[in-house]
């Protein structure tokens, strides 16, 4: 068995972070302009180089604009962000998601489900859809709510890759401990066995090629989440 050293965050990812979580939790607003390196140095006790790679790391992350001769700005991430600034979301407070942010994700999951879903009963032959059983199986099977839901995640990640679609796995995998999450939440409310049987359902509407049905289904359950954010954001 290997063990892998541990490091701890570097001063640059630490300035980073908090400058992250002070913008995402409202802190600083957007168009804000952050005090000067050498305030922020004396302020935060670290050296103006660790300021300055951190401020290139926050605008690289959609954060901050660093403007020549004016100053480091505030920016809207939700304009300026990346697949990274999405982690950098995610990671915020512990990885604990508020209601709004719930909302957002199942509103993208339904989206990106939806397409999945048609492009699977288009592209995928019945071959392949077999050998998604065992993972049907493993949710059925699952001696926890923790455990089924991190076998409904690679049932939704497989369908993804074989719909064929390049970027669509990697967008579903960004989410994976997030949608673990909520899916170990609706187990726990719910039960393993009524999870594995909506599985099933919507398994079953894909081999018979019913894409209305497997679209019907997976707006019902997203649908049927957002209106109980409540349970499942804080």
């Amino acid at each position: 068995m290997g063990f892998n050293k541990i490091s701890a965050l570097s001063l640059t990812d630490l300035f980073v972070q908090q400058i992250e979580n002070m913008i995402l939790s409202g802190e600083l607003a957007v168009g804000e302009q952050l005090p000067p390196a050498r305030e922020l140095s004396i302020k935060m006790g670290v050296s103006r180089p660790v300021i300055s790679a951190g401020l290139v790391e926050l605008e690289k992350l959609g954060f901050v604009e660093i403007r020549p001769r004016q100053g480091v700005y505030v920016c809207d991430y939700r304009r300026k962000g990346t697949m990274e600034t999405l982690v950098a979301i995610m990671r915020y407070n512990g990885g604990a998601l508020r209601q709004n942010e719930v909302r957002s994700l199942l509103e993208t999951r339904e989206a990106m489900e939806s397409l999945c879903m048609k492009l699977v009963c288009e592209r995928v032959n019945t071959g392949e859809l077999e050998q998604l059983s065992p993972i049907l199986d493993s949710i059925r099977d699952a001696k926890s709510p923790e455990e089924a839901a991190e076998q409904v995640f690679c049932f939704h990640h497989e369908l993804a890759v074989l719909s064929g679609n390049v970027l669509m796995p990697l967008l579903y995998y960004s989410f994976h401990p997030q949608s673990v999450y909520l899916w170990s939440l609706y187990c726990k409310r719910s039960g393993i066995q009524k999870l594995y049987q909506i599985k099933l359902r919507l398994y079953s509407a894909l081999l018979n090629r019913d894409v209305d049905s497997a679209l019907e289904q997976t707006r019902s359950i997203m649908q049927n989440a957002i209106k109980d954010l409540s349970f499942y954001g804080a």
